[in-house]
């Protein structure tokens, strides 16, 4: 296209012809331009509700079967006459499948974030000698976790789980990287790598 009113003869090529053509998938991309953040922040809630979901089923299982991949010390022989003495199971971390049952993922933030753990003030049944029931559950899974020096150890069961099960903090990143790559593959948006 020449400049209209040039001089020396120059005239002007036809600038009322020329059109601007859209190739490719215009409509789709002004689309994610303008949905990017709602589909990245959908996809990274759900992702990690699925992980948390599935943490507290580990958490759950490792705490049924007395949290035997992770080693523990055992029960001194002690306590373990005790507990046996008063009706309990000699496995570690389960007396009756309170603690396991009282497990839950927990949202919080408006439903935008996720923790598992027990809610403070689950009540625990009754046991022979169990001082008329002075810890709720989560008080009792929370000396579990960091013991009581020096007569019990520490058996970090939700800690080892998320660290040795679900792969700690990678693992929750990897988990949040794959939702939202399968988020975005379901509205037709094919991502390699985040």
């Amino acid at each position: 296209m020449a400049i209209i009113g040039a001089q020396h003869g120059v005239r002007s090529r036809g600038y009322y012809n020329v059109e601007v053509k859209l190739e490719g998938q215009i409509f789709r991309f002004n689309f994610l331009t303008n949905h990017i953040d709602k589909l990245l922040v959908g996809a990274a809630i759900a992702a990690q509700k699925e992980f948390a979901e599935k943490y507290a089923r580990k958490v759950k299982e490792n705490i049924l079967n007395g949290g035997k991949r992770f080693h523990y010390p055992p029960h001194s022989s002690k306590y373990r006459k005790w507990k046996t003495r008063s009706g309990g199971p000699s496995r570690l971390l389960y007396w009756s499948g309170t603690m396991a049952n009282s497990v839950r993922v927990i949202p919080y933030n408006k439903g935008k974030h996720f923790s598992v753990g027990i809610p403070r003030g689950t009540k625990r049944q009754d046991y022979p000698g169990s001082d008329n029931n002075r810890l709720t559950v989560s008080e009792y899974a929370n000396v579990l976790e960091h013991g009581r020096p020096p007569y019990m150890p520490a058996r970090p069961v939700f800690s080892d789980t998320f660290r040795e099960t679900m792969g700690g903090m990678t693992g929750l990143k990897k988990a949040i990287e794959a939702g939202i790559i399968l988020r975005l593959g379901r509205n037709g948006y094919l991502v390699s790598k985040l």
